[in-house]
């Protein structure tokens, strides 16, 4: 499994950069050896707002360093369970 394999997909990161609490769910657009470039509508929206426009001719790319990523997830095959929902 390699990142480079969700390109073009939705993945969920942790990012402080964006929200030190919540997970972000972002389209991987594209992996580099310092980086990844992803697209955000959080930060979509916060660009807009902050340069007073409700909407741009062109999407935004956003890159992250790697080191500014706690973590990520993507779906795999098979079943995820909460174990106290079954007392484990």
């Amino acid at each position: 499994m390699q990142l480079s394999d969700y390109v073009g997909q939705v993945i969920v990161l942790a990012i402080p950069a964006i929200d030190p609490k919540l997970f972000q769910s972002v389209k991987l657009l594209g992996v580099e050896a310092g980086g990844i470039w992803v697209e955000s509508q959080t930060l979509i929206t916060m660009a807009l707002k902050t340069a007073g426009q409700a909407t741009a001719p062109k999407s935004l790319a956003f890159f992250f360093p790697y080191h500014e990523i706690r973590f990520g997830f993507v779906p795999i095959d098979g079943p995820a369970l909460d174990e106290k929902a079954f007392g484990v």
